[in-house]
């Protein structure tokens, strides 16, 4: 359980009596991506850096693969794990290659092993190391300096990744993009990732389970998002998912392949492993009741109709409250 993250009863108070975490516990299980989210003043960015320590907390104890990470050096507990900011936080002076290289430098490693791991790492963010490698930071776009940023946090292939609302001060179609490659990359490396974000949204197109948290560090509820949307635990949750609570599930669940029909009447296709949202969607595009659902190589699975859909729906929220 190399990346096993466990928070017991933890607290941070400030001078004057602030509080910014009230008891929070919580754990994450290795190669999960938990996502905290909430207001501001919630506690989310306080509770991400007392996991490296860049803050202490007032109380309580935080484990990291069962070692009370309180009890570590601080900056030895940081270099084992990766961590990207909003701004990357990149050396305007460095070029990408290195940055990439800042880790894999401190700790040692000798000029060919660092290449290596340099090249397959901008390769992994989708940045091609002969075309990037020795530009500045300034001579790209925001979308590949934060694909740096996360390069970087991966330079000595660490078990944990903390981030900071990496994909906050980028465009929206930016975003998108970003998400997608972090959920690839996250596909490929599987990492114990601690993601902080203020967009619901993308807390459940990224997370395993959310934390959400209130003002004052209040944890209202740790959940999967399927059953985050489906069971709110507070009237505070579910006013913070919005009215449309119903429609961002359908973006969690996807398609049943037992409920499709053998037949083929035609009509869009959709992959066997989209979210009935997307089906969904699908079909009033192309206004019709059912899509044809195929596999990696285009086979064809079965159709799926709109009534299917409702009941898939109906049966997982059935489940939930099991």
């Amino acid at each position: 359980m190399e990346g096993l993250i466990r928070l017991d009863h933890v607290r941070k108070e400030y001078p004057g009596g602030q509080m910014a975490v009230h008891d929070l516990s919580l754990e994450i299980a290795d190669g999960e991506t938990a996502m905290l989210v909430g207001p501001s003043g919630c506690g989310k960015t306080t509770s991400l850096k007392m996991i490296n320590r860049l803050i202490e907390p007032s109380s309580g104890h935080i484990y990291v693969d069962g070692h009370d990470v309180l009890g570590e050096d601080p900056v030895r507990l940081r270099l084992r794990m990766g961590y990207v900011i909003q701004q990357t936080g990149l050396f305007p002076h460095m070029t990408i290659g290195d940055n990439v290289a800042t880790v894999p430098r401190i700790l040692g490693w000798d000029r060919q092993r660092t290449r290596r791991r340099v090249d397959e790492l901008l390769e992994l963010v989708g940045l091609d190391p002969k075309r990037y490698a020795r530009r500045y930071p300034a001579q790209l776009s925001g979308g590949q300096r934060q694909r740096v940023g996360v390069a970087r946090a991966l330079g000595a292939d660490p078990p944990i990744l903390l981030m900071d609302e990496p994909f906050g001060a980028v465009d929206r179609v930016t975003r998108d993009r970003l998400q997608d490659e972090f959920l690839r990359i996250q596909r490929e490396t599987r990492k114990t990732i601690v993601f902080v974000t203020h967009d619901i949204d993308e807390a459940i197109k990224l997370g395993d389970r959310i934390a959400l948290l209130r003002e004052g560090g209040y944890l209202e509820q740790y959940d999967t998002p399927a059953r985050l949307l489906g069971r709110p635990a507070t009237p505070f949750v579910e006013q913070f998912l919005g009215p449309d609570r119903a429609e961002k599930r359908l973006a969690v669940l996807r398609i049943d392949l037992a409920r499709l029909e053998p037949q083929d009447g035609g009509g869009p296709v959709v992959p066997g492993d989209a979210t009935l949202s997307q089906a969904l969607s699908a079909m009033l595009l192309a206004d019709t009741d059912r899509v044809r659902v195929v596999d990696g190589d285009g086979r064809f699975l079965g159709q799926l109709s709109v009534t299917a859909i409702f009941r898939s729906a109906a049966e997982s929220r059935r489940e939930e409250r099991v």
